[in-house]
């Protein structure tokens, strides 16, 4: 269904508004295709992002702060995340033996098992929701969105420089 059709509105302000109205839609929409696929397995799909993140550095661990930094959604609450992939037993959390002020997370066997029953029902998805568009032209959605990211790369650049980090 187009934009115009599924929001009752025919006319926009301009071409950057339609686009910007059509990504927060499609956004929305598979959040929610992604919700509903991983809700049987206990995860949301913020937390499944995290599993994901700490499998990719098993059998490293990553600390809090980097865990937060490599998130697709940059929630400001890692730790009440983490915390509730801790009490599933899905990762496990330790203070680091150099600086005790440093919390480090792995991914847990149970963690492990949980992304492997859940890796083809997600890649199955995958493919069902990415479907209409041709390899060519996935590849040049993807190459649109960096593009429009150029913003976020820059004030993120600013506001490390700023903190010194």
């Amino acid at each position: 269904m187009k934009l115009s059709e599924r929001i009752k509105q025919r006319h926009f302000v301009s071409p950057a508004q339609e686009a910007l109205l059509n990504i927060l839609v499609t956004s929305s929409w598979l959040l929610n295709e992604l919700s509903a696929l991983m809700a049987p397995f206990g995860v949301t799909p913020t937390q499944y992002n995290v599993l994901r993140i700490l499998r990719g550095s098993h059998p490293g661990k990553l600390t809090c702060t980097e865990v937060g930094r490599r998130m697709l959604d940059r929630t400001p609450d890692v730790t009440r995340l983490l915390n509730r992939l801790e009490r599933a037993g899905l990762v496990t959390r330790n203070r680091s033996s150099h600086d005790k002020r440093v919390v480090e997370v792995g991914i847990t066997e149970k963690g492990l098992e949980l992304l492997a029953r859940m890796q083809p029902v997600v890649d199955a998805a995958q493919e069902r929701l990415m479907r209409r568009l041709s390899p060519e032209e996935l590849r040049l959605l993807s190459d649109l969105l960096d593009r429009l990211r150029v913003d976020e790369d820059a004030s993120e650049e600013a506001s490390q420089d700023k903190t010194g980090t």
